[in-house]
């Protein structure tokens, strides 16, 4: 529960990559600005000010940020100048490499500084984080197998030991840019997934060395990785997966915040919101697919897996706010985990109307900002 404070006393940096970095023109300058409205109007309530700023415009001589704050009583965006915020969490999202190696070295500027105190990074990709779970015992059998792409060769040589496999960036997001290649049993191949625009893309090819040619000038210079293809669908074709809100609160300790499926349209590769997906219930659907007893062995074990991940990531990356995971559940009933994302969205519980946890999924954000502000006065390390 929040509690009443005084606007401003404290303050939460929130850094986003704006559209006047990409050349484009919207006002406020940034995707996602619901959700910041929201933030906004909670950490108001806390006693916290929120500002959203692009951390390639901070004014270093002067200490300041230009950005922009949403005003509840006004009900409108203000364009700002503040002190650069002791308090800062990442929800920077990048469209390629070079744009996040600018972005790394203003971000690695602000690490050094000492006007900030706490400051909450992302994660660095899908690869990195697959190397970290791996290591770990409890969590590797529940991973498929991934491997770096490092040549085109690579998936040839998986279609003829596995038949499929999946691709994807290693910094994508929203489900863009994954496909699925299969070889047929007619001797072709076919391709399906999303494309950047997050349309469907299909494909078919009579030879590996056309496919292989195609996929060179999908992929371009991007980072992939090559994944075993599993089948997480349900019997009508429907593909689903399990999205896991995992996040910190006022305690600054990890809290389940909520689960739900998210499940695409029957014959479409992925299941993500942005590509057109729907939410559900959790218990309720996967009751359907396994019935009551599996089901209610399959729920503890979700929690427990997402219980376990946050603590074994932070222990290899630093601190972090908030995490998405992404399970499938294949047609037995294994569990894999499929993705971990550190700028998760929050649409899931709109969609399902479920009030209680969108709202805290919102107000765990400032709750933790303030518990790091407060260890802050404390004189407390950061």
């Amino acid at each position: 529960m929040l509690m009443k404070g005084t606007a401003g006393s404290r303050a939460l940096g929130i850094m986003v990559v704006s559209s006047l970095a990409s050349g484009r023109r919207s006002w406020p300058p940034f995707a996602d600005r619901g959700f910041y409205k929201r933030l906004s109007r909670t950490g108001a309530q806390a006693g916290i000010r929120v500002t959203i700023f692009d951390p390639l415009y901070i004014d270093w001589s002067r200490k300041l940020v230009q950005g922009y704050e949403y005003d509840p009583k006004q009900g409108s965006w203000l364009s700002v100048t503040r002190p650069i915020p002791p308090v800062i969490f990442d929800r920077c999202f990048y469209s390629g490499r070079s744009q996040y190696v600018r972005y790394a070295r203003a971000i690695s500027r602000l690490r050094r500084s000492r006007c900030v105190k706490a400051l909450i990074v992302g994660l660095s990709g899908k690869w990195q984080v697959h190397q970290i779970l791996a290591k770990h015992n409890l969590l590797r059998p529940h991973l498929p197998e991934t491997r770096l792409l490092a040549h085109m060769e690579q998936v040839a040589e998986w279609l003829d030991l596995r038949g499929a496999c999946i691709l994807k960036p290693n910094a994508g997001s929203h489900g863009k840019k994954i496909l699925r290649v299969a070889k047929l049993a007619s001797g072709g191949y076919e391709v399906t997934g999303r494309d950047a625009m997050n349309q469907h893309v299909h494909a078919a090819f009579d030879d590996p060395a056309s496919l292989l040619k195609w996929l060179e000038r999908f992929i371009g210079m991007r980072r992939y990785l090559i994944q075993e293809s599993l089948a997480l669908h349900t019997d009508a074709g429907q593909p689903y997966d399990v999205r896991a809100l995992m996040q910190k609160s006022g305690d600054g300790r990890w809290h389940l915040t909520g689960m739900a499926v998210r499940a695409g349209r029957i014959g479409s590769l992925t299941s993500n919101i942005h590509g057109g997906g729907s939410s559900y219930p959790l218990t309720p659907f996967l009751r359907d697919l396994f019935g009551e007893e599996e089901t209610e062995s399959l729920i503890l074990k979700l929690q427990d897996l997402s219980q376990l991940i946050p603590h074994v990531i932070e222990r290899h990356t630093g601190k972090l706010a908030e995490l998405g995971i992404d399970f499938g559940i294949d047609r037995s009933g294994g569990l894999w985990i499929l993705e971990v994302n550190s700028k998760p969205g929050r649409s899931i519980f709109t969609r399902l109307h479920d009030i209680r946890r969108s709202k805290a999924s919102v107000s765990n954000l400032i709750l933790y900002a303030r518990y790091l502000s407060d260890r802050q006065l404390g004189g407390l390390a950061r």
